[in-house]
């Protein structure tokens, strides 16, 4: 791996970590289609670090918010109460299931890094989910809206004048008190959780799954993005740090050119990450996912195509 092909898969990392369309299968495709070497798991851990950099950068005073309150409210009953608090308990138990896999698999897993023809597959999954979730969540917002005698009104499947109020995305509703009557609970996050873990897999979207699940059950598109961006903050410090700790004697023992290759992908993937974070919350108030399931359908038929060239012609 040289100093551009770190840049490239740094700038891809960036932008497909917070669109639906999986990082982890484009770190696998693409590799394929240009014939480089295969991409050792720590430079991809290291790159996903990067892209949780960004989510910190950008919503940095809402993640200390939360960590202030869980912590608080071990030792303080009262600060149990706030919305901070059960927020931060959502969160620890929707990243159970993915450190379950990620310890159980792990080695199955890195061996799937290497096969971009399972990693299409799986973007037909994160297809299917995001279609079934966005069907699904439409369907119970239409049924809440038309309950309450107000088809059309404030809230649609397009986004709300709530959500443009908030500098990025709205609250998350814990009270199920808003017109939606959707509350976001522990059920929900559980399955959210299970959502995340499917996405150790290549070609499976962490972002698409988590945003999906809690569509699914009626969940709004901003919440569920808010939700999914603060859910990758504790599983990919995790993976991170069980990589580098796996990895340090490679990664410290080689030339500095090893160090060099992360420190590029690192900075390439950072900026791209503040750049996609972003326009992906704004693009949700606005749009659908199914254009990302289109996007993923799409490059799946490209790699089978792609494999039957070579391997027939």
């Amino acid at each position: 791996m040289n100093i551009l092909q770190s840049i490239v898969l740094g700038i891809i990392q960036g932008i497909t970590e917070f669109f639906p369309i999986s990082s982890s299968g484009h770190l696998v495709i693409f590799p394929y289609f240009f014939n480089w070497d295969y991409i050792p798991l720590y430079f991809t851990v290291t790159v996903h670090f990067a892209t949780l950099a960004a989510v910190v950068t950008v919503f940095y005073k809402e993640i200390f918010r939360i960590i202030r309150a869980v912590i608080l409210g071990i030792f303080i009953r009262s600060e149990r109460s706030s919305s901070n608090f059960k927020l931060g308990i959502l969160l620890i138990i929707a990243s159970i299931p993915a450190v379950v896999v990620g310890f159980f698999l792990v080695d199955y897993v890195e061996s799937l890094f290497s096969k971009p023809v399972v990693a299409a597959i799986f973007l037909l999954a994160t297809a299917l989910f995001l279609w079934l979730g966005e069907m699904r969540g439409r369907h119970i917002e239409a049924g809440l809206t038309n309950s309450q005698g107000s088809p059309g009104g404030k809230y649609s499947s397009s986004g709300s004048k709530g959500d443009k109020k908030s500098d990025l995305i709205g609250e998350i509703d814990l009270t199920g008190i808003g017109l939606k009557k959707v509350k976001f609970n522990f059920f929900i996050a559980a399955v959210t959780g299970i959502g995340q873990a499917l996405a150790i897999l290549p070609g499976i979207s962490r972002s698409g799954t988590t945003i999906s699940f809690a569509r699914f059950f009626g969940v709004k598109r901003s919440e569920a993005v808010r939700f999914s961006f603060l859910l990758s903050v504790p599983v990919i410090i995790g993976s991170f740090v069980f990589e580098l700790y796996q990895s340090s004697s490679i990664i410290f023992e080689n030339n500095t050119g090893m160090i060099q290759n992360l420190a590029t992908g690192f900075l390439s993937s950072y900026l791209t990450g503040l750049f996609a974070v972003k326009f992906i919350v704004y693009m949700t108030r606005k749009k659908n996912l199914n254009v990302f399931a289109i996007y993923c359908i799409c490059l799946a038929a490209v790699v089978f195509i792609f494999f039957m060239i070579k391997k027939f012609i």
